[in-house]
This record gives C-alpha cells, structure tokens and sequence, in this order.
C-alpha cells in the first residue's frame, strides 16, 4: 500500500473539486481484491465500472464552495431509492464474483511492487 501511494497518488492537493468513483463498499472489496493479487490490473477496470455504481464529487476549497447555488432540492425516498442501490451494488457484486473466477494472464499488484513500476510506464 505504502509503494503504491508513494508512486501512484495523484497531487490531489492544488483541486478545488475532485469527481470521482463513489466511496462504495463494492468499489473498495474490488480494489482491495486487486491489491492482494486476487484480479489482474483489466479485471480491476473492467470491475470498476460494473453496476454503474455512480461517481462522487468532493468540494475541497471555500473558493468552489462559494461558486455553488442552490437550487433546490428533491426528497429520494428510502422505500424507492434504497432497494435501486441495493439492486446497483447487488448486480456489481455478482458480476465481480463471476470475473474473479476467471483466472487470466496480465498485470498483478506483485509484478507492480516487484518490478518497481512507476506512473508512467507504458505497460500500465
């Protein structure tokens, strides 16, 4: 974890506002599958877009934050929007077991560390 932060980590710090994958139990089993060369570095992409479990958007400074209006707002009901996510995270996970099983040639998180690749190797 401490290699690939250290080589890995985009400079996030100089961001007003980051959009990104959701912070999702399915996206964090994926990658943490990955990270104990369970999945290939494909298998990890491909998982990462199973169940279009939805992007997030961080508003990290005061300058974004003072550029946002509201504009209203809309009530999710739970009885409604809680069962589509589940249905979302549901399909995720069963598509990720099924590409888990198969066993495939490529990138694992070991030939990464071992080979001491960085951000812009071309093999990645």
């Amino acid at each position: 974890m401490d290699y690939l932060l250290s080589i890995f980590l985009p400079d996030y710090k100089g961001f007003d506002v980051i959009i990104g994958y959701r912070a999702d139990d399915s996206y964090f089993s994926f990658a943490n599958t990955f990270l104990g060369n369970g999945l290939s570095l494909a298998q990890l992409d491909r998982a990462m877009h199973l169940g279009n479990l939805g992007e997030q958007i961080v508003i990290k400074s005061r300058k974004a934050f003072n550029r946002l209006t509201f504009l209203g707002y809309e009530i999710a009901e739970q009885e409604i929007y809680y069962k589509k996510r589940q249905i979302r995270d549901d399909e995720a996970r069963n598509a990720f077991r099924k590409e888990k099983e198969q066993v495939t040639e490529g990138i694992y998180m070991i030939d990464v560390i071992r080979q001491g690749w960085r951000n812009e190797d071309v093999r990645l």
